[in-house]
């Protein structure tokens, strides 16, 4: 009886599932063997104990479905299957990636730089035209540092007309900072993507 009435409160806790199904079965296994070669009083007890560890193991089952079947939602506040911020099954545009002018980024584009800007593309053919981008660099690291930016300009067959530097100077961790990035002998460029990003 003590073993039922153990397993009976143990099975209410979720996470003793396994203890309180022990326990209901160890005290049903004696209730039952006393109950069979008991006499007199002692067949009652047995009767009443195996009855409280079968109702012990009813709860811990009962207990344990009511768990799985909880839905468990993830920082978003979606439930399991939908797309964060949408309706389940409906697909999320793709997002917009950064370091090109225009939207797109280039497989290999570097983390924390972002081309927001090219000037004005196109607008001269001369092989001196002069082009200015303006770019947002992000310290990524965990220590204070300068960054170098580079940035390409390029034609309608996507070769490479010219390269620019710049640099963004004492950057905290986290901090942005706009910087503008000026290539000679671009004229004729469709596009310009920043082409790489490191510490000075």
């Amino acid at each position: 009886m003590v073993l039922g009435v153990a397993g009976a409160l143990t099975g209410l806790v979720p996470s003793l599932h396994v203890l309180a199904l022990c326990l209901a079965v160890l005290g049903a296994a004696a209730g039952l063997v006393v109950l069979l070669r008991g006499r007199g009083p002692v067949r009652r007890t047995a009767a009443a104990g195996l009855v409280l560890s079968l109702a012990a193991a009813a709860v811990v089952v009962v207990v344990t479905a009511a768990a799985r079947d909880d839905v468990v939602t993830d920082a978003t506040g979606d439930a399991p299957g939908q797309v964060p911020g949408g309706v389940a099954g409906e697909e999320s545009p793709p997002a917009e990636p950064a370091g090109v002018a225009g939207g797109t980024r280039p497989s290999g584009a570097p983390e924390g730089v972002a081309v927001t800007g090219c000037g004005e593309l196109g607008a001269s053919a001369t092989a001196t035209a002069t082009a200015t981008a303006t770019v947002e660099v992000t310290n990524t690291a965990q220590e204070t540092r300068s960054l170098a930016v580079a940035v390409e300009w390029m034609d309608a067959a996507d070769a490479q007309l010219g390269v620019g530097r710049a640099v963004a100077r004492d950057l905290a961790p986290g901090q942005s900072a706009t910087v503008r990035v000026e290539g000679t002998g671009v004229g004729g460029a469709v596009a310009c993507r920043a082409l790489e990003l490191a510490p000075t």
